[in-house]
């Protein structure tokens, strides 16, 4: 038998994050958000008595799952909007164009406080980092004449993102809806690994 060294806490060490703070906005107030729309509405009301008593013990818990969704939706969507910015950095493009959809269903994923709370932290954490920094410096100083309005742009494509994955999520939800079906689940990716 080989010998095979253990570098699992050397490999743990050098493994860095993505900066997430922006995530404890979207599981609380998005999450909220939606809570509250639901709630005030009680419109699922009759979707629930009719298909989902048995598996929910109440409506409130019927709704608090649905409001989960639609916040890891709204996660999954900030993270592949990420993505779409790194790949842009790697491939030294220009950033992403914005891609919001024509329209969006009810509820509203980021109400106006929401949105510029997940802005703000954003911003607050994306100024500071060094890789979002250098990309500035060397590949969007000649696009962005400021480095607030480089970030502010960052922060768009990621609130756009937020929105179109809880959207997405909403419309898979309306459709099991729909067809009675039972709610599929919805994961959250896993960390994103600075590289």
């Amino acid at each position: 038998m080989h010998y095979m060294p253990d570098t699992e806490d050397e490999d743990s060490a050098a493994e860095t994050f993505w900066p997430e703070g922006y995530k404890q906005v979207i599981r609380e107030d998005v999450r909220q958000a939606i809570l509250a729309q639901f709630t005030g509405k009680r419109r699922f009301h009759h979707v629930y008595r009719n298909s989902y008593s048995e598996t929910y013990p109440s409506y409130e818990n019927f709704i608090g799952k649905v409001a989960d969704m639609v916040a890891i939706g709204a996660e999954n969507g900030a993270d592949d909007a990420f993505d779409e910015i790194m790949d842009a950095f790697l491939e030294e493009e220009a950033l992403p164009e914005l891609r919001r959809y024509n329209s969006y269903s009810w509820p509203d994923a980021l109400p106006r406080e929401v949105r510029e709370k997940l802005r703000r932290s954003i911003v607050d954490e994306y100024s500071q980092d060094d890789v979002y920094l250098f990309a500035y410096k060397v590949g969007y100083k000649n696009d962005f004449s400021t480095l607030d309005e480089y970030i502010n742009q960052v922060a768009e494509l990621v609130e756009t993102g937020v929105k179109n994955g809880a959207e997405d999520t909403v419309e898979k939800i309306y459709r099991s809806f729909i067809s009675l079906d039972r709610l599929r689940p919805v994961r959250r990716y896993p960390r994103r690994l600075k590289m």
